[in-house]
This record gives structure tokens, sequence and C-alpha cells, in this order.
């Protein structure tokens, strides 16, 4: 079974993914903040990240710079999905080796999901 690690302050974003990845088969792990989601992505070893890099008290890339520097960590598949539309933010967010990032608003769930599985050739 793949683990999907959520970063997602909003809790009912949160539940809604972990939702519909949970019926697809995947385990869901979720984290509100970077400190929560380091700890559990050193600990659980996610098989995938999805990041919402804009967070209430911190900024997204703050957890793939943090994780880069982690070598265990540093070859961690991240997706970015998020309405933080900001072109500064998605260089630097591919500048640390994400795989996409998608704006929420322009993808149904079941798109977001279908991206899941591609990435984890699924």
């Amino acid at each position: 079974m793949k683990t999907i690690l959520i970063i997602e302050d909003r809790k009912i974003i949160s539940d809604m993914y972990k939702f519909k990845l949970s019926k697809e088969g995947f385990e869901v792990i979720i984290a509100i903040g970077v400190d929560e989601a380091v700890e559990l992505a050193k600990n659980s070893r996610p098989d995938l990240v999805i990041l919402e890099v804009f967070l209430s008290k911190e900024n997204g890339v703050d957890f793939l710079i943090r994780v880069r520097e982690i070598e265990e960590l540093n070859s961690l598949s991240v997706l970015v999905v998020s309405n933080f539309d900001d072109e500064e933010t998605k260089i630097e967010a591919f500048k640390y080796g994400v795989k996409d990032y998608l704006i929420k608003s322009n993808h149904e769930p079941k798109e977001i999901v279908l991206k899941i599985k591609e990435l984890l050739n699924q």
C-alpha cells in the first residue's frame, strides 16, 4: 500500500482528499504544519507528499527546503496542490524538485487523484 502525506491546514480540504485517496487504496497521513510534516515524513517515508504552499503560519516551500537538506528525504516526491498561483513561488517550488504544481480551483478532486496515481505509476 502506498502512503501519501498531505500537508494542508484546512481540515475540510485534507479530510476530503483523505476520503478520496483512502477509497483508492492509499494510506493517508495528514500534517497541518511544516514541523509536523517533516517529522511525519521522517517516520513514515511517504511515497508522495501533497503540499499546500499557502499555510496559515508558514510557507509550504519551507517544507521543501527542509526535506531537501535531510539526506534520507531529499528525493521525496512532492506534488503541490494549492490555490496560491504566484509565479515566483512556482519557480521556487520547482527549484526544490516538485513533480508538478496544480491550482486547486482549476482541477476537480478526481483529476488530482488521477495525477497522484500517474505520479505513483498506478
